[in-house]
C-alpha cells in the first residue's frame, strides 16, 4: 500500500497521551468496537493513532502485517474523512485499505469490521450506485453480519449496518433494495437503536443521524438528526479522532 505522499498529515486536534494513559482509557475508547488491548509495537501504533498522528500510525501499522490492519484502516479513514481534500486520492487510499483488509479478513473480528468500514467509506466516495455495481454491497453485508454474529454488542458494526441499509434504500428504493440486498428500514432503525443503547459516542450519534436523514428525508428526519448531532457535540472526547468527530457535529449544528 502506498501512503508515502499523504499531504497535510497533521489534523487540527492532536494529543499527547502516554502509553499508560491510553491503556487506562482503552476499554472506554474502544467500547464501541470491542478491540482487544494491544501491547508492544501494536500498542505504539495505536498510540500514534489516538494522539492524532494518522500518517505515522499508518506507517507503523503497515509494518505489522495482519495485526496492524485495524490501525492502518482507521488511520486512512480518519485522514480521508477529516484531512485529505483530494477526492481522487482519498478514493485511492480507501480502495487500497479495504483490499489490504480483505487479504487478512478472516484473521480477526477487528479486521473483518475495519475492512467493512473502509469498504463502506470507499463506496460512499465513488457513489453507492457504482459500489453496488462493483458487488461491494454484498461484501459489506457479509462482513458486518460475521462481526455481529461473533460480537452482538459491537456498537459500531450496528450503526454501520444501519447505514448500509439506509444508503441502499435511499439509492434504489425499499422494494428493490429488499429484494436484491435484503435491506429494509425497520432493520436499519433496529440497528440504530442497538448501537446507541450500547455506546452513544460521537461517531455513532453522527452516523445514526446520517442514516435517519437517508431513511426519513430532510423534512421528516431533520429534527431527529439535529437532536443526535446535538448529543454528539456534547460528548467529552477521549482521543484526537473523537475530538474531530465532536467538532464535526458542532459544524452540522451551525449550518
Amino acid at each position: 500500500m502506498k501512503i508515502s505522499n499523504w499531504q497535510s498529515t497533521e489534523p487540527q486536534f492532536t494529543l499527547s497521551l502516554s502509553e499508560d494513559d491510553l491503556l487506562k482509557r482503552w476499554d472506554q475508547i474502544h467500547a464501541a468496537d470491542l478491540a482487544a488491548t494491544p501491547s508492544d509495537d501494536l500498542l505504539a501504533a495505536w498510540l500514534l493513532f489516538h494522539n492524532g498522528h494518522f500518517f505515522d500510525a499508518a506507517n507503523a501499522a503497515l509494518m505489522l502485517g495482519s495485526e496492524g490492519v485495524p490501525v492502518l484502516i482507521r488511520s486512512v479513514v480518519a485522514y480521508t474523512d477529516y484531512i485529505c481534500e483530494d477526492e481522487a486520492y482519498s478514493e485511492e487510499l480507501l480502495e487500497q485499505a479495504y483490499l489490504l483488509g480483505e487479504t487478512y479478513s478472516d484473521d480477526s473480528t477487528d479486521n473483518l469490521y475495519t475492512t467493512a468500514f473502509a469498504m463502506g467509506r470507499y463506496s460512499q466516495a465513488i457513489s453507492i450506485t457504482k459500489a453496488l455495481a462493483k458487488g461491494l454491497g454484498g461484501k459489506v453485508k457479509k462482513l458486518l453480519t460475521a462481526v455481529l454474529d461473533a460480537q452482538p454488542k459491537h456498537a459500531e458494526a450496528h450503526v454501520t449496518m444501519a447505514m448500509f441499509h439506509a444508503e441502499i434504500i435511499d439509492k434504489v428504493g425499499g422494494t428493490l433494495g429488499g429484494l436484491t440486498y435484503g435491506v429494509n428500514a425497520k432493520t436499519a432503525f433496529n440497528h440504530i437503536d442497538q448501537s446507541l443503547e450500547l455506546v452513544p459516542n460521537a461517531i455513532n450519534l453522527i452516523e445514526a443521524a446520517n442514516a435517519i436523514l437517508l431513511l426519513k428525508g430532510d423534512d421528516r428526519g431533520m429534527v431527529e438528526a439535529t437532536a443526535l448531532y446535538q448529543r454528539a457535540a456534547e460528548v467529552e472526547p477521549l482521543n484526537a479522532l473523537q475530538a474531530m468527530d465532536v467538532d464535526f457535529a458542532i459544524s452540522q449544528l451551525e449550518e
